[in-house]
């Protein structure tokens, strides 16, 4: 039985990652930030899944600090076959400068693999999977405080934001690191590197809402659109990133590479597009919830400036997650849109019913 690593299973893109895995006939260490998640995810799936399923614990603080994943990369008794790193380290505020950033993060990976290196000695292949938003939140919001859950948004900032150059840095940051891993890797490793980018993720919980806090990564967007935040629906996407990729093609493209011998030691870019506009998003979920109606106003959005030539990812050859990992079909944006609203008013639903009981 194939025996696998994933940190950050309780995040939108590990808890995706985590159900497809339990769907196969794999063992799982599951690497949470509290018991309290361990609990909820045990929870979460059937005794036949559970018993192949163990858990790990790292605070969200240890992210970055070195060696804080050795415990769990310890398992002699059954030893993993691959790791999926999604809980990377978010060193914004210790920031001045993008290139700083970029180090920070680099270094915190490095570290992660060398942890693997000697601690996970049979490990044959560790995913890395990233997106553009840390480089982004930074250049759209420099040396401010920010939760990559809960994923505030300035629109007063973000109507500032030029998109392209935005796009542009944070992709050449993300390639400055991809060498950077690939080189110590080659230095320092046997095992394969397989590194995973997207853009921004959306796309709907595993588990449903609690409150709107529950929001990671670009979904809080939406959660703003659906409450008439006219703000955000006339502004740029969040921290300038027009591309999107849903949370579930993600996670199979991360799947698929635990699988795939030919993913081994490559790069693969995941993007479905471009996430349509605020009005036109306002648009989409109207005609799908009428009565999100009386909450939005979907005129008035100003169009988008026409690109200057080929925007940087589209110039990437996408190929390589089709012909591989068998990406052949992304999820449209209406789909995605749609799931997340469905989600978001179901939440809305039961915070007005518990205020009736209240009352």
């Amino acid at each position: 039985m194939k025996r696998v690593l994933l940190t950050g299973a309780s995040t939108l893109t590990g808890s995706h990652v985590l159900a497809q895995l339990l769907s196969f006939n794999i063992s799982v260490r599951a690497v949470v930030e509290t018991r309290e998640e361990a609990q909820s995810l045990q929870q979460q799936y059937p005794p036949t899944a559970t018993r192949r399923l163990d858990f790990s614990i790292v605070p969200s603080k240890d992210l970055a600090v070195r060696g804080a994943f050795n415990n769990a990369l310890n398992s002699h008794s059954a030893p993993f076959d691959t790791v999926i790193h999604t809980a990377i380290a978010d060193p914004a505020e210790q920031a001045d400068c993008l290139a700083r950033l970029v180090n920070l993060e680099t270094e915190a990976l490095a570290n992660f693999l060398s942890s693997v290196k000697h601690i996970a000695t049979r490990t044959q292949r560790v995913i890395i999977t990233d997106s553009l938003t840390p480089f982004a939140r930074w250049l759209v919001h420099p040396q401010q405080e920010q939760s990559p859950r809960a994923g505030h948004f300035s629109p007063h900032r973000a109507a500032e934001t030029d998109s392209e150059y935005v796009l542009a840095a944070s992709q050449a940051s993300d390639n400055i690191v991809y060498d950077a891993l690939s080189k110590w890797r080659d230095a320092h490793a046997s095992f394969d590197l397989v590194y995973v980018t997207a853009p921004s993720v959306y796309g709907p919980s595993i588990r449903p809402l609690e409150n709107s806090s529950d929001l990671e990564e670009a979904n809080r967007r939406i959660w703003n659109i659906c409450s008439n935040d006219s703000h955000e629906r006339v502004t740029s996407p969040p921290y300038g990133i027009d591309f999107f990729t849903d949370v579930r093609d993600l996670a199979y493209a991360i799947v698929q590479a635990v699988f795939t011998q030919q993913a081994g030691n490559r790069r693969f870019i995941v993007s479905a597009g471009s996430m349509p506009s605020g009005s036109a998003i306002a648009d989409i979920l109207i005609s799908r919830f009428p009565e999100l109606g009386s909450r939005m106003q979907p005129g008035g959005s100003p169009p988008r400036r026409p690109p200057v030539g080929h925007s940087s990812l589209e110039s990437v050859d996408n190929h390589l997650a089709e012909t591989i990992l068998g990406l052949a079909r992304y999820r449209p944006a209406e789909e995605t849109l749609t799931d997340v609203a469905r989600q978001i008013l179901d939440l809305h639903r039961r915070k007005e019913w518990k205020r009736v009981i209240h009352s």
